[in-house]
């Protein structure tokens, strides 16, 4: 090949690995499913607790590297799925010499970017799971197969070899698709097969005892079992997997069609016509196979395992398109590049996403430092390992959970939001504040505050104050040295309520702010905030039920700096007399909060 063709080729690997690197980075934040969750959750220890760990269906060479980059860049889900993008990336290029070496330049090129470009193939290279192993694993057989079986030696049998291991050791799903390689290799080189024993043997030397002591029970049983998968009918179905692994279906089918077409036409013009053939029967006849099995394997149940599947539509494509003229490749190219970069929704892939982890994100940034959790039993996002893992990493100092509310001020309720949680929360609702809440039904997370002082101050009249709290947007307030004003600032202050029996008239509310001999007064009814449409009048206010109300008072000025005082009180218009509560002073005001005015 020409210098400049290869320079050429190599700038050309350069722009499909950085699209392919920019198109995943669009999903980094791809909420984790149950399955990563798990693996990362397998880590949290030293290498041999993890191979301890290991699930005797798993090898533990994915979770001892996924534990080396733990250790090294966290474990938060974009930080794991950087790591399988980085190692998915070396696979388009050990695809296009594979089909470079087996076809032409052109083959290679388009393989490597069909291989890139199903949405399977874009979720796979973020999947914090072994399998991204065998995505890298299966170019690489192929390549190192071509290499040894053109040129046979030990050292490229070894490799091939250990490269054989690996894709078993990744995920146990790759197998058929190594079965299908072993299929090629003798339609490509027919008695020259014979020479595989060397690789054949160092992959049974690595894979075996994993087999005998760990996965043939396992996958046996798993194998034994018969299911019974209503699937519609042929060849519906056989298009609709395709579809699924693919993604973009229509541009797809068009692609697959015309590459089909171009081989058919250029069938007997070609050399190695029969290998590129059993790519053709790699696309179309594997999803029959796998229909056929379905009662065996479940891979039409579980759509996902037969991820491989893109692996031969991949090669078919590069070795089918690169029949075309030169335009032809040129928009075949462009079609493949625009459905790498718009896989679609890739959350069909994922298996059980809770929204554990985006109402924990969220509960992070809400969090006060003495709240808790009471859980319903009921709730969907009640797997302990994903309750564990998002609590290590945005709670590193824990959180707290009881199993009672009557202790804890401000109580997060996680409920499932049936009958049974409702009822808590109607119960909750009559003595706290409902507030903020986040997630969906079966794992909805609501905050219930309780006043601040939950005993309160009985006036004559029977409202019974509970304490009042200076807002700044939605949250209290607090300064360990005491709170700082400014002269003249407006100050929003939150003051709670509630009634000890019916009230039989309709009261105001007084504050006034004092420094010195300055001092300024919010004089109202009850401007009620809570409970919603709650009346402002009091004496339709409910025994026992905690009302808030919320209202805004400006400071003194000018005011020097110093002491300030804000005092509350309780009249009836008819005659404004001050009720006398406990603490009050001889003007029957209540001192609610003692701050500081900073001035010159």
């Amino acid at each position: 090949m020409p210098a400049r063709v290869r320079v050429a080729h190599l700038w050309w690997m350069v722009l499909l690995l950085l699209a392919a690197a920019v198109g995943r980075a669009l999903h980094l934040r791809l909420p984790l499913d149950n399955d990563e969750i798990w693996t990362v959750w397998q880590t949290f220890g030293t290498p041999e607790q993890i191979i301890q760990w290991t699930s005797p269906t798993e090898t533990p060479l994915y979770f001892l590297i996924l534990g080396g980059w733990r250790e090294l860049a966290g474990f938060h889900p974009v930080i794991l799925r950087w790591l399988t993008l980085l190692l998915a990336l070396p696979a388009a290029p050990c695809l296009y010499r594979a089909a470079r070496r087996l076809y032409s330049d052109h083959a290679g090129m388009l393989a490597a970017l069909a291989y890139s470009a199903p949405a399977v193939s874009v979720f796979i290279s973020l999947y914090a799971r072994g399998y991204v192993l065998a995505y890298i694993g299966l170019p690489l057989v192929l390549w190192l197969a071509a290499r040894y079986f053109d040129r046979p030696s030990r050292r490229r049998g070894l490799l091939l070899g250990a490269a054989l291991a690996v894709v078993y050791a990744a995920t146990v799903t790759a197998v058929p698709a190594l079965a299908l390689l072993a299929l090629w290799a003798v339609v490509a080189y027919r008695t020259r097969v014979l020479r595989g024993w060397l690789p054949a043997a160092v992959a049974l030397a690595l894979a075996l005892p994993d087999v005998l002591t760990t996965k043939l029970g396992p996958v046996a049983g798993y194998a034994t079992v018969t299911r019974s998968t209503t699937l519609p009918p042929l060849p519906y179905a056989a298009f609709a997997f395709f579809g699924f692994l693919t993604g973009a279906a229509l541009v797809w089918h068009i692609l697959v069609a015309l590459a089909a077409l171009a081989l058919a036409v250029t069938w007997r013009a070609r050399s190695g016509s029969w290998t590129a053939g059993f790519w053709l029967g790699w696309a179309l006849l594997v999803p029959l196979l796998l229909y056929a099995l379905e009662p065996r394997l479940g891979f039409y149940a579980f759509q996902r395992y037969g991820w491989w599947y893109v692996f031969g539509v991949a090669m078919l494509a590069g070795v089918g398109l690169a029949q075309l003229p030169r335009a032809g490749r040129w928009l075949a190219g462009a079609a493949l590049a625009a459905a790498m970069l718009t896989p679609g929704d890739l959350s069909r892939f994922a298996y059980i996403v809770t929204p554990l982890g985006e109402n924990l994100r969220w509960l992070a940034d809400h969090l006060h430092a003495d709240d808790a959790l009471l859980l319903d039993s009921n709730i969907t996002c009640s797997f302990p390992e994903e309750w564990d893992y998002y609590t290590r990493l945005y709670f590193p100092g824990g959180l707290q959970v009881v199993d009672a509310p009557d202790s804890v001020r401000r109580l997060w309720y996680v409920a499932s939001l049936d009958d049974a949680s409702r009822a808590v929360e109607r119960e909750l609702a009559r003595t706290r504040a409902a507030g903020r809440f986040v997630g969906p039904p079966g794992c909805f997370f609501r905050l219930y505050e309780a006043p601040p002082d939950p005993q309160g101050i009985p006036f004559a009249n029977g409202m019974r104050f509970h304490g009042a709290q200076v807002m700044a947007g939605d949250r209290p307030l607090t300064n360990p040295a005491g709170l700082a004003f400014r002269e003249g600032q407006m100050v929003r202050l939150r003051l709670w309520w509630s009634a000890d029996r019916p009230l039989p008239l309709d009261y105001s509310v007084v504050l006034f702010a004092q420094r010195g001999r300055a001092q300024t007064q919010s004089d109202s009814a009850p401007q009620v905030v809570y409970p919603p449409n709650a009346p402002s009048e009091t004496s339709r206010w409910e025994p026992g039920q905690i009302i808030i109300e919320e209202r805004e008072i400006r400071l003194p000025a000018p005011a020097a700096r110093g002491g300030l005082r804000i005092r509350l009180g309780v009249y009836w218009y008819g005659d404004l007399q001050r009720l006398p509560a406990p603490g009050v002073d001889s003007d029957n005001l209540l001192t609610i909060l003692n701050a500081a005015i900073i001035a010159w």
